[in-house]
């Protein structure tokens, strides 16, 4: 079939895309923040080998049960109001664009298109997503590590960034941001869209192409265990550099190849797959979540 024009994509189709993903965003934000939490912190526990006193865990169920015990449940939703800000509006873009993308690059038929779609989407919610993300890794660091700085929210800790590092400090590890992210949903849109028509292929759909809460669900999950997994080595060096000036002697690297050398020298190649457990436990449910939520939002709305 013949590809669209721009000027075929009306407004009311592209915000038919955007509203349901920020939605969906803001729901699976909600439910699934105290995993990402616990991902955070297990993926920077081991910087220098450990000697520099930070809180190390065991696993993410310690790291969770420990982190409700000592420093209490309001801890896990740390950075959450970064998140509730730049959710809508990173999600809307994500899911916009990854619906423009997807129409110009096979309609969905193509497991090449769907992956630069997932890329494409990437890209254009990381103008949200990356600013967001490093006030939220920064405050969801809590007491585990002897930080520089003490935020007393995500506003100030914003402030804070934007004072003493200038919006730079905001956009530091945008590179590895890109690198991480843009194979992740890639990947991930790449399965989930293969999953979905093997789905409907058998039958598990309402005769609109809608797929039933189960298969929903399983193509979601089966997407996202593979794509948390292969990519989670880009992203412990994305989550070092993100907090790194948070305390610069425990993370002394300013890039993301320093970061890598670092991590690789002082902890071995084993570090690379630090908190992947945890980044599944999180990521899975959560794009399940967000995915179930914009399907059924986008059925609704048409």
């Amino acid at each position: 079939p013949a590809r669209p024009r721009a000027g075929d994509l009306a407004m009311a189709d592209v915000l038919q895309q955007v509203v349901p993903g920020c939605a969906a965003g803001i729901i699976a934000d909600l439910v699934t923040h105290p995993l990402s939490t616990v991902k955070t912190r297990l993926q920077v526990q081991g910087s220098g080998g450990g000697k520099h006193g930070a809180i190390a865990y065991r696993s993410a169920t310690h790291a969770f049960w420990s982190v409700l015990r000592t420093e209490g449940p309001l801890r896990l939703y740390s950075g959450m109001g970064a998140v509730l800000v730049g959710a809508a509006p990173s999600q809307g873009l994500y899911f916009g664009a990854y619906e423009v993308a997807k129409r110009f690059l096979g309609g969905g038929e193509s497991a090449t298109g769907n992956f630069a779609a997932g890329v494409c989407a990437q890209l254009c919610g990381s103008i949200v997503w990356v600013p967001m993300d490093v006030v939220k890794e920064r405050l969801q660091l809590g007491a585990q590590v002897k930080a520089v700085q003490n935020y007393s929210g995500s506003f100030d800790a914003f402030s804070q960034i934007v004072r003493h590092e200038g919006v730079r400090g905001l956009y530091r590890a945008f590179p590895i941001h890109q690198a991480t992210w843009a194979p992740f949903n890639g990947c991930y849109f790449m399965i989930y869209e293969k999953c979905k028509g093997w789905c409907i292929d058998a039958g598990y759909e309402d005769g609109h192409d809608n797929l039933e809460p189960v298969a929903q669900v399983c193509s979601g999950a089966a997407a996202g265990i593979v794509a948390s997994f292969v990519t989670n080595p880009l992203d412990v060096v994305k989550t070092r550099l993100q907090v790194a000036m948070a305390s610069p002697e425990m993370f002394p690297y300013s890039g993301s190849v320093e970061a890598a050398r670092h991590l690789l020298k002082h902890e071995g190649a084993s570090a690379f797959f630090d908190g992947a457990g945890a980044r599944i436990i999180w990521l899975t449910p959560r794009l399940t979540i967000c995915v179930a939520a914009y399907e059924r939002i986008k059925s609704w709305m048409s």
